[in-house]
C-alpha cells in the first residue's frame, strides 16, 4: 500500500459525500426513502499545491503512475492533513483513497510549478483490515496489513503498509 507523498498543500476542499441511499415515489404521491450502504461515499477531497520544486512535482507524478492512475488505492500522508488536530477522515481508517484523474501541472514561474489534484474515497472492508499488525497470524488471510512488523508473508497478502521486518 502506498502513502500519498509528504507534502502540505496550499489549498484543500473537502466535500463529505453523503451514505448511499435511493427515493422511491408511489403512485399517491408518497415518497419513501431506502438507504442502500452505512458507509459514506463520494467523499471527495481537491489538493492544490503551489510553487512546488521540480523534485516535489516529480514525487506526486510517480505516485500517480505508481498507483496505476486512478486504479490503485493509497493512504494519505499526516501532511496532507496539516493543520487538523482531528482530520475529517483518520489517516488509517475504512476508507482509502483514489486519484479522480491525472494531477494538473502549471507552470506558476522559473523553476516553479502549481499543482491540483483531486481524490475521492474508496471504503474498504475493515474485516480485512489489521492495523499495528506487529504479530498478525497467517490465518485468517487479510488482504491490507499496517505496520506489519513481524507478519507472516504467508498466505500473500494485496497490501502490506511498513513491512520493516515482515517474513
Amino acid at each position: 500500500m502506498s502513502t500519498f507523498p509528504a507534502l502540505v498543500p496550499a489549498t484543500r476542499t473537502f466535500t463529505p459525500g453523503d451514505v448511499p441511499s435511493a427515493m422511491q415515489g408511489a403512485l399517491s404521491g408518497v415518497i419513501s426513502g431506502f438507504r442502500r450502504g452505512n458507509r459514506r461515499i463520494k467523499q471527495t477531497l481537491a489538493l492544490s499545491f503551489s510553487l512546488l520544486e521540480e523534485a516535489d512535482v516529480t514525487l506526486i507524478r510517480n505516485h500517480y503512475d505508481n498507483r496505476e492512475g486512478s486504479f490503485n488505492i493509497f493512504f494519505l500522508s499526516t501532511e496532507v492533513w496539516n493543520g487538523y488536530t482531528t482530520p475529517p477522515i483518520p489517516l488509517l481508517s475504512d476508507y482509502a483513497w483514489r486519484y479522480v484523474g491525472a494531477p494538473n501541472i502549471t507552470d506558476a514561474s522559473c523553476g516553479r510549478w502549481d499543482v491540483d489534484v483531486e481524490l475521492e474515497t474508496i471504503p474498504i472492508d475493515t474485516g480485512d483490515l489489521i492495523f499495528d499488525g506487529e504479530l498478525a497470524p497467517a490465518a485468517p488471510a487479510r488482504a491490507y496489513i499496517l505496520d506489519a512488523g513481524g507478519a507472516a508473508a504467508s498466505p500473500a497478502r494485496d497490501y502490506i503498509i511498513s513491512p520493516t521486518g515482515a517474513v
